[in-house]
């Protein structure tokens, strides 16, 4: 009986300090779960009480075992809400958690003003919150710094492999894999000349900002997929060395089609729509990322891969919360739900063909092959963090 009563009283001490601590924040990102002046979502403010997660070492940080009550969640965006990329989908599945558990405190610190806000963005998180999650692909080396500052903080370094260190659980998305997807559809379209804007020549494309570990990832699985289903196939691919210039993602987008290629992936954040635009006026085919664009350019995105960052935080944040988080690496590949492509409807509906049906049907098949461990797709192995 006196175990019992002095672990309470430990409890009531902790959720005394901590509360103590909440006081003094002067942080004031959006919050999840509210709606601010500018439109986005802000939560209610809660306490925070924590126990030691069993099998982690003694200095590191603790896990909750309660269900929502007292659990501050930050998210760290390497750019800002409505990119209709990884940070609207990983804000997304974080607004879902706050549905599910409204006791828990959800706050997002967003980057305008790109790589001058990542560091104090991660800091200010770290002083407020119990888990910080952060779109990390880009600024995985500052994290690990700043999480040296804060032992009792817990991490989710996304797209940022991590390993061997209790503070993180990490993931990388199987980018190949969805680009295969993409690719075998691209195989497919390019085959059939009585698709309008498709070609006799089997030329598709793929088109990016640099070469790094994940966009050569994409330019893996995509290639691999067009092959797949057109052996034959030339693919493309070329590198403009900015995410953010439109305009010159359409001369090189243009330069492609010159070369006869009838389906393109635009593997280039913003910079998208110049691809976007030089295939709707050239009448070929593109591909949507991350997000679902299908309608950006009515009937002429085949379809989009959707890079579902919704799946990612709340997978972690409800592991968090309901105390079974576990430090390490995970991959999100298309077996775990975090890949998929939309069902097409929009270019079904503008192109009235029977054979898009077909497509779809065959690209599904071969995603539940991707889920059943079935087809192996080559990636790049600096994307997972191997050596």
């Amino acid at each position: 009986m006196k175990k019992r009563i002095l672990s309470v009283l430990l409890v009531a001490v902790m959720v005394v300090s901590l509360l103590a601590a909440c006081g003094n924040s002067e942080k004031t990102p959006v919050d999840a779960g509210t709606t601010a002046k500018d439109g986005k979502n802000e939560s209610q403010g809660v306490t925070s009480g924590m126990e030691a997660v069993e099998g982690l070492e003694a200095n590191a940080p603790e896990a909750p075992t309660t269900t929502g009550a007292g659990v501050k969640i930050g998210f760290v965006s390497t750019g800002v809400l409505g990119d209709k990329a990884l940070t609207d989908t990983t804000w997304a599945g974080l607004n879902k958690l706050k549905e599910d558990y409204p006791d828990v405190e959800i706050k997002i610190y967003e980057s305008p003003n790109g790589t001058t806000d990542w560091e104090p963005n991660i800091i200010a998180a770290s002083e407020w919150a119990d888990l910080v999650i952060v779109n990390a692909s880009s600024c995985g080396e500052i994290l690990l710094s700043v999480a040296e500052r804060f032992p009792d903080v817990y991490y989710v370094a996304n797209e940022f492999p991590v390993e061997d260190n209790p503070q993180f659980a990490s993931d990388v998305y199987a980018c190949n894999e969805v680009a295969f997807l993409l690719g075998c559809l691209a195989g497919l379209f390019t085959q059939n000349t009585d698709i309008p804007g498709i070609n006799e020549e089997h030329v598709v494309g793929y088109i990016s900002g640099m070469e790094a570990p994940t966009t050569l990832d994409y330019f893996t699985g995509f290639e691999a997929g067009a092959k797949f289903t057109c052996p034959d196939v030339t693919v493309l691919q070329s590198w403009t060395g900015s995410y953010t210039d439109p305009l010159l993602a359409k001369e090189m987008t243009k330069g492609m089609i010159s070369q006869g290629a009838d389906c393109i992936l635009g593997c280039i954040s913003s910079a998208v729509v110049g691809v976007f635009e030089a295939c709707d006026e050239a009448d070929i085919y593109s591909f949507g990322l991350d997000t679902n664009k299908d309608a950006d350019y009515e009937g002429k995105i085949i379809t989009s891969g959707l890079k579902c960052g919704d799946v990612t935080s709340y997978k972690f944040g409800k592991e968090f919360i309901e105390g079974t988080w576990e430090p390490g690496f995970i991959l999100m590949d298309c077996a775990s739900g975090a890949l998929d492509i939309t069902d097409m409807a929009t270019i079904k509906e503008h192109l009235q063909m029977d054979v898009i049906d077909d497509y779809y049907n065959q690209a599904i098949e071969i995603r539940d092959d991707l889920r059943a461990g079935k087809i192996e797709v080559p990636y790049i192995p600096a994307a997972r963090g191997e050596e």
